[in-house]
């Protein structure tokens, strides 16, 4: 605390980057010695917290018991929300980068590929809104969907097809922000023709994904929206609706802290996705001893419920994935055929590495502050979001970066021309600026 506090009295450049779409905040403040970084999945919205949030509701997706915050979730929300306060009041005066507090901005999140992986995903959100946007990586076009004006549309991904697209729909309440206990997911034609929600009720909506064969969607619901607290959302769980009977099913019965990265194999029934902190296993509250007792027992079994977590529709089966010792996987990343993972490091200033069975894990990419992360559905490309201004494309079969795509305001970084000039000429690596407007809306 006390570095980090006389770093802020020595005038330290600090980055921090809000990301609403994706319901989370990274921070990083930078020395010439030290780098801090505050994880993002544990601070969602946190500087915007109170007037984006939605109203509160009880019996969200479906009837749940309070969350009990046991010691060490209470001691974190201490610990963020105390150095959070130092890194916005160190922020307030300056105006570097594209997300200063004061100035316009400019940033994106939440990220995927097409169906071919020509194309990526992402929001965008500047001062007059927010859109997904599609970047074509041959032509360097760039096409959005535009959300009608009571509505913000996030997170969008297409099928396995190509043929459809699906994200999530946050309302706007009557009294300005935004209802995060009444999102949805919807589907709509790739043309931007078609558009329709495919859930109901209350609930925080997140991550969709189809499933292969293209009649199911899988995502993340968080039950409880809060007043109060240093995310804006709790007891995440997995679900799926079918398209076909609208029928929404609740698969797993954990009561994450948070949840993202949810996949299908290629079976359909088979998942896998990321889950942090799970409250509730087989009736126990994690702050009993029952819960680490049933949950201890699941190692031997070869099963588990924290981090990279596999399900076969509501049953917990055998985790095919060994990990190190001592490393704690995030945000799973599977392609098409389920023969690729790429996986994030906990802890290792993003870097993601390609899963092998022998346990020599490569480093194929690495960003420093990841906020968002894909892969092509091919497993040939890896692509990830770094403080909402620039967007790398890494091959994976070698780890080299293949295209460095950034917003216009990037520009305006301190020895950005510098640092673009040498990488290019001692790496090779080719800097695009994405266009400041989408050349054409695709759902008008």
């Amino acid at each position: 605390m006390k570095r980090i506090k006389s770093g802020i009295k020595n005038k330290l450049i600090c980055f921090a980057s809000t990301h609403i779409n994706s319901l989370k905040i990274v921070s990083s403040c930078r020395t010439r010695r030290v780098t801090y970084r505050l994880s993002g999945i544990q601070k969602s919205l946190y500087s915007r917290l109170r007037t984006l949030k939605g109203t509160s509701g009880n019996n969200q997706c479906k009837d749940y018991y309070e969350t009990i915050n046991h010691p060490l979730r209470s001691m974190r929300k201490v610990v963020l929300c105390f150095l959070a306060t130092f890194i916005l009041i160190a922020l307030t005066p300056t105006t570097g980068g594209c997300m200063s507090i004061r100035d316009s901005k400019d940033s994106i999140a939440n990220l995927s590929f097409n169906h071919d992986g020509k194309k990526v995903v992402f929001d965008r959100c500047k001062n007059d809104g927010c859109q997904i946007q599609v970047y074509d990586l041959e032509t360097g076009e760039l096409a959005a969907y535009q959300s009608p004006e009571n509505e913000r549309w996030t997170m969008g991904k297409y099928s396995y097809d190509g043929k459809r697209i699906t994200f999530s729909v946050i309302p706007h309440k009557p009294q300005g922000g935004l209802d995060l206990g009444q999102m949805q997911i919807a589907v709509m034609d790739a043309d931007g023709k078609n558009y329709k929600k495919v859930t109901t009720g209350p609930g925080a909506k997140l991550y969709p994904a189809f499933s292969h064969n293209g009649k199911k969607i899988l995502y993340a619901c968080a039950a409880r929206i809060r007043e109060k607290g240093g995310t804006p959302a709790a007891q995440y769980d997995a679900w799926e609706v079918n398209l076909e009977t609208g029928q929404q099913t609740q698969l797993t019965f954990y009561e994450y802290y948070y949840m993202s990265n949810l996949t299908y194999f290629p079976d359909d029934e088979r998942f896998v996705y990321f889950g942090e902190n799970p409250s509730i296993f087989d009736g126990a509250y994690a702050d009993q001893s029952a819960f680490r007792n049933k949950v201890g027992q699941l190692g031997p079994q070869g099963k588990g419920i924290h981090y990279v977590v596999v399900m076969k529709g509501k049953e917990l089966i055998p985790n095919p994935y060994k990990f190190p010792p001592n490393v704690q996987p995030k945000r799973p990343l599977l392609s098409r055929d389920g023969s690729i993972l790429i996986y994030e490091k906990s802890m290792s200033a993003g870097k993601f590495f390609l899963y092998s069975q022998d346990g020599n894990h490569r480093l194929v990419g690495s960003g420093g502050s990841v906020n968002a992360a894909a892969i092509s559905p091919d497993g040939g490309l890896l692509a990830m979001i770094a403080v909402s201004e620039v967007l790398d494309i890494f091959t994976v079969k070698d780890g080299k970066k293949k295209l460095k795509l950034f917003l216009p305001c990037a520009e305006k970084m301190e020895n950005w021309e510098n640092v673009r000039r040498q990488r290019e000429s001692l790496y090779g690596e080719k800097y695009t600026m994405i266009s400041d407007k989408p050349s054409h809306v695709l759902n008008r």
